[in-house]
C-alpha cells in the first residue's frame, strides 16, 4: 500500500508509542519541518513550565502572515493563548512570539536534551530573508515519534493538539471513532504531517515528511499512513475505528 510512496524525497514512520516501528523509512533522515517544529516549542514551553498567564506583547513589526494574531492586529496575547494558537491554528506570529520570548538558543539546547540530534530551528515562521541565506528549520521523524511521546504524557499538551484543525493528512481518511493529536506543515515543495493517533485503548505514532515530493501524493500518502497506524487498509469510521 505504501511502498510506491518510498523514495529519496519522503520519510515514513509508523511506531507505536513504547514500542518498535512497523513502518521505518528516512526516519533519520533530515527534512525542512515546515510548521511541525512548533511541536518542539511547544514541548519546550510546557516542559521549562512557562507562566502561561504572561502576557506578550505584539508590536506591528511582529504581525506575520497565516495569523489570527495578525489579522485581528492584537496587541497582546497570553503565553498559554499563543500555544494554542501555534498548534490548533498554525498562527506564525503566536510562534515568532513564543520564540522570542524563550529564545532560539534556549528551545534548541533543550532539543539536544531529550536526546534530537537531526532538529534545528534556524529561522522564525516567515522569515524569508534567513530561508534565502540557508537558514532552515529542520527535523527527522526519530525526534518527532521523541517529542510527541513526551507531548502525549501532558494533558495540557494533549488539550492544544487536540485543537488542531487540519484533517486532510495522516486523518484524510478516519472519519470517528479515533483522537488525532497532530501537527501538519507546509511550504513551498514541503508537505508533512506527525502525530499521535490514539483509538481503543493504544497510541501509534504516525509520520510523513516530504520535500520535493509531488503534493496530491504526498496528500495520498499521509491518508494512507493514517490508515496503516490503525492497521487499516480503507477508511476507518465508527466502530471499525480500533488500533490494530
Amino acid at each position: 500500500m505504501l511502498e510506491e510512496y518510498l523514495c529519496g524525497e519522503t520519510a515514513v514512520l509508523i511506531r507505536p508509542v513504547g514500542g518498535e516501528p512497523s513502518l521505518s523509512h528516512n526516519a533519520d533522515k533530515p527534512f525542512r519541518s515546515a510548521s511541525v517544529i512548533k511541536l518542539f516549542i511547544l514541548s519546550y514551553c510546557i516542559e521549562s513550565g512557562a507562566d502561561e498567564s504572561a502576557v506578550l506583547k505584539v508590536n506591528p513589526r511582529d504581525r506575520v502572515g497565516n495569523s489570527v494574531l495578525s489579522e485581528l492586529k492584537s496587541s497582546s496575547v497570553t503565553v498559554g493563548d499563543a500555544m494554542t494558537f501555534m498548534i490548533a491554528s498554525s498562527d506564525n506570529t503566536a510562534t515568532n512570539l513564543l520564540i522570542r520570548e524563550s529564545g532560539m538558543d534556549a528551545i534548541n539546547a533543550y532539543i539536544k536534551s531529550i536526546g534530537c540530534r537531526g532538529t534545528v530551528i534556524s529561522r522564525k515562521m516567515m522569515d524569508f530573508a534567513a530561508a534565502e541565506r540557508g537558514e532552515e528549520n529542520y527535523t527527522t521523524l526519530s525526534d518527532c515519534y521523541t517529542v510527541m511521546t513526551r507531548l502525549m504524557k501532558s494533558d495540557r499538551a494533549k488539550e492544544i493538539l487536540s485543537a488542531q484543525k487540519d484533517r486532510e493528512r495522516l486523518m484524510r481518511y478516519i472519519f470517528g471513532g479515533v483522537a488525532g493529536y497532530t501537527k501538519s506543515g507546509d511550504i513551498p515543495g514541503v508537505f508533512n504531517d506527525v502525530g499521535v493517533i490514539a483509538a481503543g485503548g493504544k497510541e501509534v505514532f504516525a509520520g510523513v515528511l516530504t520535500d520535493g515530493f509531488d503534493r496530491a501524493a504526498a496528500k495520498r500518502l499521509c491518508g494512507k499512513v493514517g490508515l496503516a497506524a490503525c492497521g487499516a487498509c480503507s477508511p476507518v469510521t465508527g466502530r471499525e475505528a480500533e488500533l490494530g
